[in-house]
């Protein structure tokens, strides 16, 4: 990237969604005028890039690459998988995260998705995808971000979805729930497991 760059890279992120867009055009005289060469962008753009399951709307995303190529910035475009949209934990409350007491962690902050679900890794690799195929010649991408700040807000899922990927997990460590149950000396406070389906994440 350095050498896509010219040097090192000098810059922020950028959130251009978030003010209007007669704004976007001063935007990028000044960072050039103050000798930006490198923005992130799209942090938190998955809900503006697909309002709707089936509805996605490029045409901000694709002014805004554009500006900023023809003012010479370079773009490191985030996935936008950092924090999903509302109508994700509507149509799919167990990509949700839980807390050890059992609360669920609705949507109004960001990192409200367990990497647990499967469903969210879908619609995550969805958006992905149309992502890349749509902006890796763009002329202004210098670089992917990938994720954004791992764990800082929601580090550790309790629910179902948890439990099922933490089960699957021991099997393939110990083989057999008799392994498991020796190298955890479950005898002990009479703890001992019959079946994988009984043991759940630790929550103490």
């Amino acid at each position: 990237m350095r050498a896509r760059l010219g040097g090192i890279g000098y810059g922020g992120d950028y959130n251009p969604e978030q003010w209007p867009e007669d704004v976007w055009a001063e935007d990028v005289r000044l960072m050039a005028e103050a000798g930006v060469n490198l923005v992130s962008l799209g942090i938190f753009s998955w809900a503006r890039v697909q309002p709707e399951p089936d509805a996605y709307d490029w045409g901000w995303l694709d002014r805004v690459m554009d500006l900023l190529a023809d003012g010479g910035i370079a773009v490191c475009l985030a996935t936008m998988t950092a924090s999903p949209p509302p109508w994700l934990a509507r149509l799919h409350p167990e990509t949700l995260p839980v807390r050890p007491d059992g609360s669920v962690l609705w949507p109004g902050a960001r990192q409200h998705f367990t990497p647990s679900s499967q469903v969210y890794r879908d619609h995550a690799t969805r958006l992905v995808e149309r992502l890349a195929t749509r902006y890796a010649r763009h002329p202004a991408l210098a670089a992917w971000h990938v994720g954004n700040e791992y764990g800082c807000h929601v580090s550790e899922s309790y629910g179902e979805v948890d439990a099922v990927a933490f089960r699957g997990w021991l099997r393939r460590r110990y083989g057999t729930i008799d392994a498991l149950n020796e190298a955890w000396s479950t005898t002990f406070w009479s703890q001992r497991y019959a079946a994988w389906d009984e043991i759940t994440p630790p929550r103490h």
